[in-house]
């Protein structure tokens, strides 16, 4: 057998074996899998035990690509479009307040620790999106998905998304040796939003009736293959655009709202996140070092950026008018938890030189430390109830 096929199957019998028995024990607690994902990333990350390499592996870096885009993909499913539209208005509120407070907080912080305005505005930047397949996956265990409050929360951490990755666009095109152009920077967001809203659009009319073509070829395993195909296509769509995979994913998920059969795909699916969606968080608890959180400084600013990163989420979820006040706080808790793209916020900032591996490392702090308290959070509102 080949030594290298016998090491990442290894890998991958220890990330998958050992993330299942962490979902055991932590359900039995009132936490969420993905805690124990993000914590046994660290342990078994190179700075730990080194049995994972988060950016060596190929495969393993693949699969985690892959696990974060079937997740986007199983929430735009599983989500309404009706109730994300119904609530566009509360949930661009949310979102801009949210990214608003994040951004100006983080980056007066940053400085007043000794930075550049130019890096901790970049560190503030980090800070701004909610993870739309944490709170996807928050909203589905706690069975708010379908509520009025879910579709706030989906939408706004949506908008959250687009609007970080454009910001995100601007500081490549502001490192950039060629010259920043205003006007182009501004005109090709919007063409990239555009472009999607149509597909999105044109997708929801059409997609019904192709796959209502392709269920009657009566080939086993034609519905799941042709939607991980039309997931993967929308995905490199958004890629394209300068957007993330998961917007384009999740945009896949909601074109196919009213296919035939998408109960059945939807369970299929549902089955390649408990396989895949795994290595996305693993990786994701891999990359934090946390040995750099040993020095008082980058503890201090791991800390205060933590602290930021709640507050202005919560204030952002309690200015949401014409709800309950248990409605606005469940609002605020599930716009916590950072992901997708604050790493690649951080990831970025790393390889330009932009960031140090200290700052770096901040930031993942945040990314887990929010991931690990939503839950916890949620649980005690619940509790209360």
């Amino acid at each position: 057998m080949d030594s290298g096929f016998a090491e990442i199957a290894l890998q991958v019998i220890v990330i998958l074996g050992c993330s299942k028995l962490l979902a055991v024990l932590l359900e039995r607690l009132g936490q969420e899998a993905v805690v124990g994902e993000l914590l046994l990333g660290v342990l078994l990350g190179p700075y730990l035990l080194g049995f994972v390499n988060p950016k060596g592996e190929a495969v393993l870096a693949f699969l985690s690509e892959l696990g974060i885009i079937v997740l986007a993909f199983y929430i735009g499913l599983v989500a309404e479009l009706d109730p994300l539209l119904k609530a566009r208005r509360a949930a661009l509120r949310v979102a801009l307040l949210g990214m608003g407070l994040s951004v100006s907080l983080g980056t007066l912080f940053t400085v007043l620790t000794g930075q550049s305005w130019l890096v901790a505005f970049f560190m503030g930047a980090a800070l701004m999106a909610t993870s739309l397949g944490k709170v996807g996956r928050l909203l589905c265990t706690s069975g708010q998905l379908q509520t009025v409050t879910g579709g706030i929360i989906l939408g706004a951490a949506l908008i959250d998304d687009l609007l970080a990755l454009w910001g995100l666009a601007g500081f490549h095109a502001w490192l950039a040796p060629r010259p920043f152009r205003w006007e182009l920077f501004l005109f090709e967001g919007l063409l990239s939003l555009m472009i999607l809203g149509v597909g999105l659009a044109l997708g929801v009319r059409w997609a019904p009736r192709i796959f209502l073509l392709l269920d009657r070829l009566e080939t086993r395993g034609m519905m799941i293959v042709s939607a991980l195909i039309f997931c993967l296509a929308l995905a490199l769509l958004a890629q394209s655009l300068g957007l993330a995979v998961v917007v384009g994913a999740f945009a896949a998920g909601l074109m196919l709202e009213y296919v035939h059969r998408e109960g059945q795909i939807t369970r299929q699916v549902e089955t390649l996140c408990d396989l895949f969606v795994p290595f996305y968080f693993v990786k994701a608890g891999a990359l934090l070092d946390p040995t750099a959180l040993l020095k008082p400084s980058v503890l201090l600013l791991a800390l205060g950026l933590l602290a930021i990163a709640l507050m202005a989420k919560l204030l952002g979820g309690l200015a949401v008018g014409q709800l309950s006040r248990r409605a606005r706080w469940t609002i605020g808790i599930a716009m916590i938890p950072r992901g997708e793209v604050s790493l690649i916020f951080a990831t970025f900032g790393l390889e330009s030189g932009l960031l140090s591996k200290e700052l770096y490392t901040a930031i993942l702090f945040v990314v887990i430390l929010t991931s690990v308290l939503a839950p916890l959070l949620l649980n005690l509102l619940q509790r209360r109830r």
